[in-house]
């Protein structure tokens, strides 16, 4: 029992820590959107086919600053992440990330 506590102790301090953020660099040009509900937005237009209604809402929210285009080779930093999305910032110092498709990041096996 003298073990098991200080062990569980040092364990609930590390799960409490945040985690380091990664540095990844993009491999494949994609898009990403401030908010992970305009990113989804986008990508039921483009499975519904709705090529116009992309085009429009991607146009604005790049216009706006709502969304940006990465491009091959950026250096950015992986904040955090779902299944299929991950909130990329460029390692550069911005603030806001961009939820963006993992598969700008991951490399094809």
């Amino acid at each position: 029992m003298r073990i098991l506590l200080p062990a569980l102790a040092a364990l609930a301090v590390t799960i409490a820590l945040p985690r380091g953020v990664r540095a990844e660099t993009i491999v494949k040009e994609r898009f990403g959107c401030h908010t992970q509900e305009v990113t989804d937005r986008l990508f039921k237009l483009v499975m519904a086919g709705d090529e116009s209604g992309f085009g429009q809402l991607l146009k604005g929210s790049l216009a706006t600053g709502e969304c940006r285009s990465w491009k091959l080779g950026e250096e950015v930093r992986l904040e955090t992440r779902t299944m299929t999305y991950g909130c990329l910032a460029l390692t550069s110092g911005q603030d806001r990330c961009y939820w963006t498709p993992l598969s700008a990041i991951e490399k094809a096996n």
